[in-house]
């Protein structure tokens, strides 16, 4: 069993050690839940997190759009392996074999052969409709063969989205509530960041910065999600989640209803695609035969079939997880970008319920975030560093000419400015900021949404001496840039 005062204590540490405003702790054992509430969910009025209070739960929203669809097969309205285009019929992708033959499932285990390309879509969520972003899959090239590789993609649950409204002729938001939360009495939930600001009893999201007299959390605003609400946008309390995990449990029943057949439960936490991802260094010896499923990762903890799911979204980091041998299930939510804050609460919780002799996650994940984040900077190129470099192999055309507006048919327009001491590159809300390295070269970086991210980047010039393009590193698993054309 689990102690709660023990939990109370380790929550307290954690927001201490981590510098974490709050967390909200629910766990599921032996047909109970119990809360445990740490901090301040708004830290400038000094309000302390409790049960009621709702955190933004990021990608633990794609298990709900994972179950919604589960929901339109058992309707028989689609099935798991309908193509996407017999629903879609004006989908398509850069491979066009990939595109025809895409079904529900590859969509919902990430096999679609597409990196995450986040930069495409993330500082223009405000601007894309459900045509545009169809329309933009066509553009986004894949790094990997169809089938072949597990490749976590945020658009693929958007697609989901789309799928639900057109299969089930209402909005993915109605659909979930009608067929998920209202049938588990789960009680109000937010569906996107307008809706979250209507809360009294809302978190606020907090992201620590380094730089400042001060270093600390600082308050960052609410993220609409728009178009992309499906792969990411659900707000609730540590209870609710928790809650929603505990169906699967009880094999997609719950208050003497099947929400969702037991055969769809089933198949959404079974292994579809293997990950071959490494495992993070505190784990390795701890967890083996990671894969992911519909909706949600599955893993061996310890010995131990786990399911889980992590979430973040701008100012949060939750966690779900349930032992389907074990009848328990836990969700941890942090108004914080601390990566690892609640997945330590995971393992703290799965180690006292499945009785395992207990391991310091708070201190090992600390030093490997610590280990991770200097070995980050030092990889960084500094402007100094480049400096000699740079005056001997000048940009063959002056910064000036290299200003002005490109067009990627993927990743929409780009707006390259001069600034003091090198370039600005606009996309979208996401201004990058770059200095000359080398010839045409040029190192990008953005140290609050990209912290420790360098992108190289070039200018494409012309035997005549014309910027005819910008070519810039916007996706890290690939070394191909993406080519903006000079508009």
């Amino acid at each position: 069993m689990i102690d709660r005062k023990e939990l109370q204590k380790k929550a307290e540490e954690l927001i201490t050690r981590y510098q974490i405003p709050s967390v909200s702790i629910t766990y599921y054992q032996n047909g109970c839940y119990e809360t445990v509430n740490a901090g301040y969910k708004d830290v400038e009025k000094q309000i302390p997190a409790d049960a009621d209070t709702l955190y933004s739960i990021g990608s633990c929203t794609k298990s709900f759009t994972a179950a919604a669809i589960a929901v339109l097969c058992d309707k028989g309205l689609i099935r798991l392996e309908d193509p996407v285009v017999t629903v879609l019929p004006e989908f398509g992708m850069y491979d066009s074999y990939a595109g025809s033959h895409l079904t529900i499932r590859d969509m919902l285990c990430h096999r679609c052969g597409l990196p995450r390309h986040e930069l495409a879509w993330y500082p223009r969520l405000s601007q894309y409709n459900e045509k545009q972003m169809i329309d933009m899959l066509r553009f986004l090239k894949p790094n990997e063969p169809f089938r072949y590789k597990m490749q976590y993609q945020n658009m693929m649950y958007t697609l989901a989205g789309f799928v639900i409204s057109r299969a089930s002729g209402t909005t993915w938001e109605k659909f979930v509530q009608e067929n998920l939360i209202d049938p588990l009495d789960m009680g109000p939930i937010s569906y996107d960041a307008p809706q979250l600001e209507t809360f009294e009893g809302r978190a606020r999201g907090y992201r620590f910065f380094e730089d400042g007299d001060i270093p600390g959390n600082r308050q960052v605003p609410y993220c609409p999600l728009y178009t992309m609400c499906p792969a990411g946008s659900i707000s609730m309390t540590s209870t609710q989640l928790a809650k929603w995990d505990a169906l699967f449990l009880n094999k997609g029943k719950a208050n003497g209803k099947q929400i969702i057949s037991e055969e769809m439960c089933t198949q959404m936490f079974s292994p579809q695609m293997l990950l071959s991802d490494p495992i993070a260094a505190p784990l390795q010896g701890y967890l083996d035969m990671c894969s992911y499923g519909l909706g949600f990762f599955v893993e061996n903890y310890r010995g131990t079939k786990v399911v889980q799911h992590g979430g973040h979204i701008d100012g949060f980091i939750a966690d779900q997880c349930f032992v389907p041998d074990k009848d328990f299930a836990c969700s941890v939510l942090t108004n914080s970008e601390n990566p690892y804050g609640a997945r330590v609460i995971r393992y703290l919780l799965l180690d006292e319920a499945l009785g395992l002799e207990p391991v310091d996650w708070i201190g090992n994940f600390l030093s490997f975030h610590n280990d991770m984040k200097q070995k980050q900077a030092e990889a960084l190129t500094s402007r100094d560093a480049v400096k000699s470099q740079s005056g001997e192999y000048p940009c063959p055309a002056p910064l000036s000419a290299i200003c002005g507006s490109y067009a990627d048919n993927g990743y929409g327009d780009i707006t390259i400015r001069e600034e003091e001491n090198g370039l600005a590159l606009e996309l979208g809300t996401l201004t990058l900021h770059g200095f000359h390295c080398r010839s045409q070269y040029f190192l990008f970086t953005e140290e609050h949404v990209l912290p420790g991210v360098q992108l190289e980047a070039e200018a494409e010039i012309d035997r005549e001496g014309n910027v005819t393009a910008f070519l810039a590193a916007m996706e890290p698993t690939t070394k191909e840039k993406i080519r903006f054309i000079r508009k």
